[in-house]
This record gives C-alpha cells, structure tokens and sequence, in this order.
C-alpha cells in the first residue's frame, strides 16, 4: 500500500475520532484514546499495514512528529508551571520507577518466569524494567548487550508483548481521572484555570499563513538541530537526549515577544500529537500474537502483571502524596511510555501546565533506564 494511502487512511481515523469525541458518548473516552482506538481497529483489520509490517510512514510519524508536536506546545508554555508541580512530580516519578521494578520481581515470581524464560529470565526482566522506566532505546540496549534479538521468537514475543501492554495502559491513563478522581486528590483549581487560559491562548485567534509558515520552519527547523547537536554531543562524549535539546529550544524561542505573538501553534501541535498517536494505534497488533504461541501469551501476562503493579503502587503513592489522579497519570505515562505520550494525556486532561515536568521526568527515565536494567539483571544472575 502507498504511504499516502495509508496517510489518508490514518487523516479519516482522526477524523472520525475527533467527530466521536464531540459527542455526548465519545466525551467521556476523549479524541485521544478514540485516535489509538480507530488505528489499532485499522491495523487489525487490514485496512492499514501494522506496525510491523515496516511501514516508513509510521517511523517518521512516531519519530518526528511527537518531537515537533511537543515542541509547537511548549511554544504556549508557562515556566512557573515547572516550578509549581516539578518537585511532588520528581519524588513521585522516583517512586513510579521502584515500582516498575518490584513489579517486574513480583511479575516474574507469580508467573514462574524464572523457569520458562529459563537463562533469558534476567536479561527479559532488566529490559522490561529499563523500557518502563526509560523506553525502547533502553530495552534495545539490553536486548544488544545479552543477544536476546539473536533468540528468534523470544525477541518477538517480547516486542509484541510491550507494543500491546503499552499502549493499553497509554489507553487506560486517558480515562485514569474519571476512574480515581475521588479516590486521588481533586485538581488544584488554580493548574486548572490557568491551563484553560493557555490553551485558549493559542487557539482562539485565527491561523494565517505567515503563522503556520514561521510555526512549521521553528518546528521542523529546531527539531533537526536537536537531532544533529545531540549527535555531535555524543561523538565529543556528552550524551544529551535530542528531546531535551529541543524542549530548550522551545523554552528560549517561548520568551521572545516575536514568537509569542504567533497563533495557532497548539492547534498544529495537536494535530501532530493525533497523527503521531494514530501511528501508536498500530503498534497494537493482536493477530502477531500467533506467530509467537504460548510464548507470546506467557510474556503477555507477564507484562500485563508487571504494568498493574507498577500502576497500583503509583497510586497509592499519589493518594499519600496527595497528587491529582492527572499528576499521577502524567507520571506513569512518563515512565511506561517515555516523554512523547505524555501528549495524549495533557490534551484530554487541558493540563499544558503538565507538559514540561512530564517530558523532563521521561528525559530522565530514558538516562536512568539502562542503569536500573542492567542493576536488575546482576541482581537475577548473580
């Protein structure tokens, strides 16, 4: 299928789902979850490629437009917001990493993964561990490093395992407030009031050509810089996250007058965020499940188990903590998913204010993620 087929297939699933949204049913689900939940319907049924079908479209949208996305969001930030929120965040972000890791222990011990994931049993868990406290550049590194993408159908199922358990759980945080909002701290009326200010900011006033001309080169523009300086970084030996780069970027061009008087960019960025997010949707392939067997299932439980804990804990956390069931949503997102689907949950929250700390704290997961992975596996082998 061509790639502008199955753009033109993944513009209808937002569109639909964005049309679903503004209806008195579809509210209560939110355009964000409907987006993943119209694509994953598309990709399972054949009327889009799945992801691992190695569609380039899904690549860039899943590698560039997230980026972009957040860094047209973060034009319209407010930097008090990170002073705000960034400290209850951070302790609740340390704690939502010690919680991935007692669930991959207690995961593996109700499962007995020690005995069917026989020699693979600590290098499996460290790349669990490191992918949900960082992502999947951290879960590669340790499948490299142990040679677990040289096992055949281990390798696949554990893929397929993560691609589905993540974006279920991405899935489930959209509706997370309605779920605990009694049982979690209400919202500080203030982040809520001043959010909505924000969010009205940028998408009130009409969107002119010279906007959408400047927002698209600041965007694009920075986004290759990241990529390149990041790059350079890492050859002279500093190793700086290309996402941390751009949100800088962001941040410094968001001070200038000239740029603040620019509208619409929250209206592309979350266009951005739905295509990006629609691409998310087709990770979700239920049918790889039968290529992999009874491993597939084994490994899919085994996640699922290791998410859920890690989600309970968080929980209980925030309610002692007393932080938002949106904080405490933010936090596993930031975690499970990395900086990039925070996204989806700042959208269907109107939280901007949440969307700085949130792409920080999975800036660090990603530097930390490897760490605690490998730490992990020591610990299993030894």
């Amino acid at each position: 299928m061509a790639q502008v087929q199955i753009l033109a297939f993944l513009l209808i699933a937002i569109a639909a789902a964005h049309w679903a949204g503004s209806k008195p049913v579809g509210r209560w689900f939110g355009s964000a979850l409907l987006v993943i939940m119209v694509a994953a319907l598309f990709a399972n049924v054949g009327i889009v490629p799945p992801a691992s079908a190695g569609v380039p479209l899904y690549d860039v949208l899943l590698g560039v437009a997230a980026p972009v996305s957040i860094f047209l969001l973060l034009l319209n930030v407010r930097l008090e917001s990170l002073r705000k929120v960034g400290g209850p965040m951070l302790l609740l972000f340390m704690l939502a990493a010690a919680a991935t890791v007692v669930g991959v222990l207690i995961g593996g011990w109700l499962t007995g993964a020690s005995e069917w994931m026989g020699p693979w049993y600590g290098p499996l868990s460290g790349m669990f561990a490191a992918t949900y406290i960082g992502g999947g550049a951290n879960f590669n590194a340790l499948a490299l490093h142990y040679e677990v993408v040289q096992s055949g159908n281990l390798y696949l199922a554990a893929t397929v395992a993560d691609n589905i358990v993540s974006v279920i759980w991405i899935s489930l945080l959209l509706l997370l407030p309605q779920w605990l909002g009694r049982w979690l701290l209400a919202p500080d009326p203030h982040y809520r009031q001043q959010s909505m200010r924000d969010f009205a900011a940028g998408t009130e006033a009409a969107l002119s050509l010279h906007d959408l001309v400047m927002l698209l080169a600041l965007s694009i523009g920075a986004f290759v810089l990241s990529q390149w300086l990041a790059q350079w970084l890492s050859v002279v030996g500093i190793k700086v996250p290309a996402i941390l780069l751009l949100t800088t970027f962001a941040l410094l061009l968001a001070q200038l007058p000239v740029i603040q008087a620019l509208r619409g960019g929250q209206r592309l960025g979350m266009l951005g965020a739905y295509l990006f997010l629609a691409a998310l949707g087709t990770l979700c392939e239920v049918s790889a499940l039968r290529e992999t067997g009874w491993l597939g299932v084994r490994l899919l439980l085994f996640v699922a188990l290791v998410v859920s804990i890690h989600g309970l804990l968080l929980a209980l956390a925030g309610r002692y903590l007393r932080q938002s069931a949106e904080v405490v949503a933010v936090v596993s997102a930031s975690t499970i998913g990395g900086a990039t689907v925070v996204l989806p949950l700042v959208e269907r929250f109107r939280r901007p204010d949440l969307l700085l700390p949130g792409i920080v704290l999975g800036s660090i997961g990603n530097a930390l993620g490897t760490y605690v992975g490998f730490a992990l596996v020591y610990m299993l082998v030894d």
